[in-house]
C-alpha cells in the first residue's frame, strides 16, 4: 500500500514533474532521482500519470471544452489519477490536498476550476468507468495506436492486450548479488541482523532479489560498498549467451551504466581483457562510478568511443563482444512508462540503421572461433530476429547458434532479445 500524506506539498511537487514532462518529454525517472521525502508515494503520482495519460486525457476531454493551461492539466491529471486508479487514497482527501495544492501554485481562480472537475469526476465515478470501459483497448490501457496495431500484427490481440496490462503494472526493482564483493548468502544474514530484510524479497532467477516498493535503492544496506546491481534477470541472459571466461579479450561496445559490463567482469573473474565502450561521454562518468563501486573498476579498460568505427588496431581482436545496441525500448515499458509516448516508425528505422552499423563492425572485430552476442529490450522484429535474419544472409561467415527471447506477460520478465553469433 502506497502511504498517502496529509500534506498538499507531494501533490503540488508532482504536478510541477508532470507540468514539466509535458512540456519538455524530459525522462521522469531523472527528474525523480533526488527525490527523498515521500518518495513512495510521489513516485507513484508521477509513473501513474505518465503511464495512464491517454486515459487520464480522454477524462478532461469529456468535462472540458477547451484545453486547460498547462497548470491546470499537470493537478487535473494529479487529481484525476488519484480518484481513477489509486484505491488505496480517500477520494474526498485526493481532492482536497490537490485542490490545495493547486490554489497554493495557481491562485483561488484556477484552483477552483480544477476543483469543479474533479468533484464532478468523483460524483459520476461510477458512471465514468462504465463508460470507459466500453472505450478502445488504447485509450482502457492508456497505449498508442500505432503501437498496438503493431503489436496485434505481430503477436495477435490477446497477447497484446496481455501486454498492455502488464505495462501497466508497477515495476519491480531486481537487484543481483554482485558475487565478487560477497555470496548472495552472507548478505541476506547481514539484512538480518541490520533487521531489514523486509526491504528484499528473493527472486526466482538465482542470486538475485526484489526490493519492496518505495525503497531507494541508493539507501539499501551494501549499496555503497558494491554488495549489487540493479539489473532484470532478461539482462542477465544476455550475458549467459555471451558465456565469457577468465582470460578472454572481450569488448562490450554500449556499456553504459554498467550492469552488464560488472557481470561480464565477475564471470571473468577479474582475469583478461575487459573493454567497455560507449558512445556519449556524459554517461562515462556513472559508468566509472558503477564499476568502481562494484569492485572491477581497475580490471576494466573504460573508453568513449563510436563502436561502429572502431578498427581492430585499437584493442585488437576480440575473443567475444557484446552487443547491447540502442533499441527502441519497447520490452521495458512498464519500467520506463514514458517509452510509449516516443515511439515512432522514423525513430524504429534510425534505430535499425545504427544497429545495422555496430554488428558490420563488431563482425570485423571479433577473432575467428569468437562471437558476438547482439541483445535489445525491444519487441520490435525489425530490431531483433528480422535484422538478424537479413544481416546472416549476407555474412555466411557467422552462423547463429542460439538465442533468448522473453515476452513479459509470458516470462514475467522485461521484454528483451539476445542471439550468440559464431565466427566460423
Amino acid at each position: 500500500m502506497v502511504n498517502n500524506p496529509s500534506n498538499h506539498s507531494t501533490r503540488n511537487q508532482a504536478a510541477a514533474i508532470v507540468e514539466r514532462w509535458l512540456a519538455t518529454g524530459e525522462f521522469p525517472n531523472l527528474m525523480l532521482e533526488e527525490v527523498r521525502e515521500h518518495r513512495a508515494f510521489l513516485m507513484e503520482l508521477v509513473y501513474g500519470i505518465v503511464r495512464w495519460k491517454r486515459l487520464l486525457d480522454w477524462v478532461v476531454a469529456r468535462y472540458v471544452r477547451r484545453s486547460p493551461n498547462p497548470s491546470q492539466q499537470a493537478f487535473l491529471l494529479v487529481g484525476l489519477y488519484q480518484l481513477l486508479k489509486m484505491t488505496d487514497v480517500v477520494s474526498y482527501a485526493a481532492v482536497h490536498e490537490t485542490v490545495e495544492a493547486a490554489k497554493t501554485a495557481l491562485g483561488v481562480r484556477q484552483a477552483d476550476f480544477v476543483n469543479a472537475i474533479l468533484r464532478r469526476t468523483l460524483r459520476e465515478k461510477d458512471v465514468l468507468l462504465a463508460e470507459l470501459n466500453r472505450q478502445p483497448l488504447g485509450i482502457r490501457q492508456s497505449h498508442p495506436d500505432e503501437l498496438l496495431e503493431r503489436w496485434k500484427q505481430h503477436f495477435g490481440p490477446a497477447p497484446t492486450e496481455a501486454l498492455c496490462v502488464w505495462n501497466n503494472q508497477r515495476a519491480d526493482v531486481i537487484i543481483r548479488i554482485n558475487q565478487l564483493k560477497i555470496t548472495p548468502e552472507a548478505y541476506i544474514k547481514t539484512l538480518s541482523v541490520l533487521g531489514v530484510e523486509d526491504r528484499v524479497q528473493p527472486h526466482s532467477f538465482p542470486t538475485c532479489f526484489t526490493l519492496a516498493h518505495g525503497v531507494r535503492v541508493a539507501d539499501l544496506p551494501g549499496y555503497a560498498e558494491g554488495h549489487f546491481m540493479v539489473i532484470d534477470p532478461a539482462a542477465v541472459q544476455a550475458v549467459d549467451l555471451l558465456y565469457p571466461q577468465p582470460g578472454e579479450h572481450i569488448l562490450d561496445a554500449c556499456a553504459a551504466p554498467g550492469g552488464k559490463t560488472a557481470l561480464i567482469a565477475e564471470r571473468m573473474r577479474l582475469k583478461g581483457q575487459l573493454v567497455a565502450m560507449d558512445l556519449r561521454d556524459d554517461r562515462l562518468p556513472r559508468l566509472r562510478a558503477n564499476l568502481e563501486r562494484m569492485g572491477c573498476g581497475a580490471f576494466v579498460k573504460v573508453v568513449q568511443g563510436d563502436a561502429r568505427r572502431l578498427r581492430p588496431e585499437s584493442f585488437g581482436r576480440f575473443d567475444r563482444i557484446l552487443l547491447d545496441v540502442p533499441c527502441s525500448n519497447t520490452g521495458v515499458i512498464r519500467r520506463k512508462p514514458d517509452v510509449r509516448w516516443r515511439f515512432s516508425k522514423a525513430g524504429l528505422t534510425r534505430l535499425g540503421a545504427a544497429q545495422r552499423e555496430l554488428l558490420e563492425r563488431a563482425a570485423g572485430l571479433v577473432k575467428r572461433g569468437g562471437c558476438i552476442v547482439y541483445s535489445t529490450c525491444s519487441l520490435e522484429p525489425e530490431e531483433n530476429d528480422r535484422l538478424i535474419t537479413a544481416w546472416l544472409k549476407s555474412h555466411p561467415e557467422f552462423c547463429l547458434q542460439s538465442f533468448r527471447q522473453s515476452f513479459p506477460p509470458v516470462s514475467g520478465q522485461d521484454g528483451a532479445y539476445a542471439v550468440l553469433l559464431a565466427a566460423k
